[in-house]
């Protein structure tokens, strides 16, 4: 009988032993609890949390929109989704979400009608998510994809053409979740969102969140300052933003009541954390529809 080995084993020795910067994705992976991250991340991780306490639960914040964002495209007839950013198909992913909620409808469902393409830029990340989901996922519907949506959207949607995936006659769930204030202004962001919503088809659906500058204290405010330049050490610095910078992301694209609010507040399903204060959450979040 063969031994099944925790998928970082199955990488080749070279990209694994190259692993010398702390990556936002795996780094994220463990605040999650997740166990796909390397000792850098964690030490990294740690750094972080001393920084930002509730970096943890902020994330979970996070984790539990993207669940909710998944049901609900579900029950408007979406079942396929883009995970932009995506980071590792691990602790609560897309296409466990999906499939749970889809084949536990009242009518019955069959799971494999969900399909989901993750997309990171991190070579080590893609590799790594593309053995967990050949362990977990499904080739035929479940893709982990190397390429960078905000540099070349472009060359990432011929991509995920390729992968034949994703039919592109039918409404997407697209989602950048905690992934575009790791995108400076300077690196195009804008222009990006606008190459990629052009390409989504009527229908489709766009999810954002990203932690904000608005309505900080003054502890959190140097909290952030403190949180930018620690992460100018990882593999992805980033920039936050404002409530009406991170509106611009969603462009001509109708939101979704309530909006673009704080995490916990979008369609609150009764597990959420900080019910009663959810601007310390620090992410705001929101889901729009293209006409």
């Amino acid at each position: 009988m063969s031994t099944l080995h925790h998928p970082v084993e199955a990488m080749p020795s070279d990209m694994r032993d190259s692993v010398t910067t702390p990556s936002a994705a795996r780094v994220y992976d463990w605040y999650l609890g997740g166990a796909h991250n390397w000792e850098i991340d964690r030490a990294f991780g740690q750094r972080v949390v001393e920084i930002v306490p509730g970096m943890k639960a902020y994330c979970r914040a996070n984790r539990r929109f993207l669940n909710r964002v998944v049901r609900y495209a579900l029950d408007s007839g979406i079942r396929q989704f883009l995970d932009l950013g995506s980071g590792l198909p691990t602790v609560g992913n897309v296409h466990e979400v999906a499939e749970l909620h889809w084949s536990s409808a009242p009518e019955a469902r069959d799971p494999g009608d969900t399909r989901v393409v993750y997309v990171d830029n991190d070579p080590v990340v893609q590799s790594l998510g593309g053995l967990i989901l050949d362990r977990e996922g499904d080739p035929r519907r479940h893709r982990a994809l190397r390429a960078d949506p905000i540099a070349d959207p472009g060359g990432m949607w011929a991509l995920l053409d390729d992968t034949g995936v994703i039919r592109f006659d039918e409404p997407i769930c697209m989602l950048m979740l905690s992934m575009l204030h790791f995108s400076k202004d300077a690196v195009g962001p804008h222009g990006a969102l606008d190459a990629l919503r052009e390409r989504l088809p009527s229908g489709s659906l766009l999810a954002v969140s990203h932690w904000t500058t608005s309505d900080a204290t003054e502890q959190e405010q140097e909290e952030n300052r403190r949180l930018v330049e620690a992460y100018e050490q990882s593999t992805h610095p980033g920039q936050l933003r404002s409530h009406s910078e991170i509106r611009a992301f969603f462009g001509d694209f109708a939101m979704v009541e309530p909006g673009l609010v704080y995490a916990p507040q979008w369609r609150p399903d009764g597990q959420e954390e900080f019910t009663g204060d959810p601007e310390r959450s620090r992410m705001l979040a929101g889901l729009a529809r293209k006409a």
